[in-house]
């Protein structure tokens, strides 16, 4: 049961991050001696299972800038580090920072998060095809040129997240970023689908306010939490 009362240290974040960089680099070694053996499925899994402590400690590193006093910050924190898909996610970090074209390594880098998020668990364990009334193994399911390429991608992104953490500095968070952090995903999302919100950001960057998460904290603020929708400036005039 989580300690309300628990809150993170800058001390105690990047023992956590150094000690995830390590695991991920023995994960990494375990991966590649079980591939060169023959055991791809569990090869695979490892290579994943690395790539989730990489990405862990780019989380704990990036936590160092926000503030660790806050407990909607501290609650957050804790709820991205125990879920595999934003450990996944935060592992591409630093690797597309450096990237010469953001654009098109964000694509890629999105169909791979997807194949690596769908295939850790049948990687591992055995399932049914209910639809199909057929067992599921973890051998057949990972194929060879996967494996290897999932190695391959687990010391990219371990090299590069050693390289960020090592050459740069946590990034200070302004109390509407670590507002926005903290906001639950689903409230954020159903916001960010509605035109409302849209035309309300563009509303602020017409009078020079150019700060996103400021604008989503006052638009979920002032307009969501009101039950209130903003208007575009042209809304409900007739043609001229």
């Amino acid at each position: 049961m989580a300690d309300p009362e628990f809150r993170f240290t800058v001390d105690l974040l990047r023992e956590y991050g150094a000690a995830a960089l390590q695991n991920a680099s023995d994960l990494l070694g375990e991966a590649s001696l079980l591939y060169a053996n023959g055991h791809a499925a569990r090869a695979y899994f490892l290579a994943v299972a690395s790539i989730e402590e990489t990405g862990k400690a780019l989380q704990a590193f990036d936590a160092q800038g926000r503030n660790l006093g806050d407990s909607a910050v501290t609650a957050k924190l804790r709820r991205t580090m125990e879920d595999h898909s934003q450990k996944i996610t935060a592992a591409f970090t630093a690797m597309l920072l450096v990237s010469p074209n953001i654009r098109d390594s964000v694509m890629a880098a999105v169909e791979v998060m997807i194949h690596l998020k769908c295939g850790r668990e049948p990687s591992m364990y055995t399932d049914i095809r209910y639809e199909e009334s057929k067992v599921q193994v973890p051998a057949a399911m990972v194929r060879d040129v996967a494996a290897r390429d999932c190695i391959r991608l687990a010391r990219d992104c371990l090299a590069h997240a050693r390289k960020h953490i090592a050459e740069k500095k946590p990034e200070t968070r302004s109390r509407a970023e670590d507002q926005l952090f903290a906001m639950k995903s689903g409230q954020f999302q159903k916001m960010a689908n509605t035109e409302g919100f849209w035309w309300y950001y563009i509303a602020q960057l017409e009078s020079g306010k150019q700060d996103f998460a400021a604008a989503a904290v006052a638009y979920q603020r002032d307009f969501v939490s009101k039950g209130k929708t903003f208007k575009r400036p042209d809304e409900g005039k007739g043609d001229t």
